[in-house]
C-alpha cells in the first residue's frame, strides 16, 4: 500500500474535522475541480486509506455534511410537536442549523461558501437545496393535508429555503463570520407570517 508523504513541517492530521478545515481552505482557494484528492492528502499529511475512511470520495467532503443537515432538518420537523405549522417549520430550521453548526463549527460556513460560489457545483447544489426544500414542503403537506393539486406546500418550502440561503450568504460574507441562530429564527418568522394565516382560516382544510 502506498502512502503519500506528509508535507515537510506539517504533522499528519489526527481528525476528520482538521482535515475538513484543510480541504475547505484548498477548495476556497483553488476551486472544486482544481482541488484533487492528492492535494488534500498532501496538505493534510495523510494517505489514501485515511482519506477514504473519512470521506469516501472528494464529493463526500462537500456533500456528506449537507446530507446530514437534511437528516437533522427531517428529525427536527418530525419532533416539532403540537405547535402551529409555520412555527414548527421555523423552529426546525433554527434547531437543525444549531446542530449542524455544532457538528462542524470550523467549516460550516466555508462549506456553504464553496457550494454557493463554485460554478462546477451549481447543478448539484441546486438539487441538494431542492431536497432540503422538499423536506419542508413534505412536512407542511403532512400537517395540513393539502389537496393534491395545491402548490402551497411547495411555495412554502421554496420561500423558506430562499430566505435561509439569503441569511447564510450574509453570514458567510460578514467579518468576522457570524452565526446567530436567534436572529435566523426571527427573520424566518417574518417570512412565515405570510403563510400561517392560510392555516388559521376556519373554513376548508386547516392546520391540524
Amino acid at each position: 500500500m502506498t502512502f503519500s508523504a506528509p508535507r515537510r513541517g506539517r504533522p499528519p492530521v489526527s481528525s476528520r474535522e482538521t482535515l475538513e478545515e484543510i480541504a475547505f481552505a484548498l477548495l476556497l482557494r483553488d476551486g472544486y475541480e482544481a482541488t484533487t484528492v492528492q492535494s488534500i492528502m498532501t496538505a493534510g499529511g495523510i494517505g489514501r486509506t485515511t482519506f477514504f475512511r473519512y470521506f469516501g470520495s472528494k464529493g463526500g467532503i462537500v456533500w456528506g455534511e449537507f446530507d446530514r443537515a437534511v437528516e437533522r432538518l427531517r428529525m427536527c420537523l418530525d419532533g416539532a410537536g403540537d405547535v402551529p405549522v409555520m412555527t414548527a417549520v421555523v423552529n426546525a430550521v433554527a434547531e437543525s442549523t444549531r446542530l449542524s453548526q455544532e457538528a462542524a463549527p470550523e467549516t460550516w460556513l466555508d462549506r456553504f461558501r464553496v457550494l454557493d460560489g463554485d460554478a462546477a457545483l451549481s447543478g448539484e447544489t441546486a438539487e441538494h437545496w431542492r431536497i432540503w426544500a422538499a423536506e419542508v414542503a413534505g412536512y407542511v403537506d403532512r400537517r395540513v393535508a393539502l389537496p393534491l393539486d395545491s402548490v402551497v406546500a411547495a411555495a412554502i418550502g421554496g420561500a423558506i429555503q430562499a430566505a435561509y440561503v439569503a441569511i447564510l450568504r450574509r453570514w458567510a460574507a460578514s467579518t468576522p463570520r457570524h452565526v446567530d441562530v436567534s436572529t435566523l429564527r426571527s427573520e424566518l418568522e417574518f417570512v412565515s407570517l405570510a403563510f400561517q394565516p392560510l392555516f388559521d382560516e376556519t373554513t376548508g382544510r386547516h392546520d391540524e
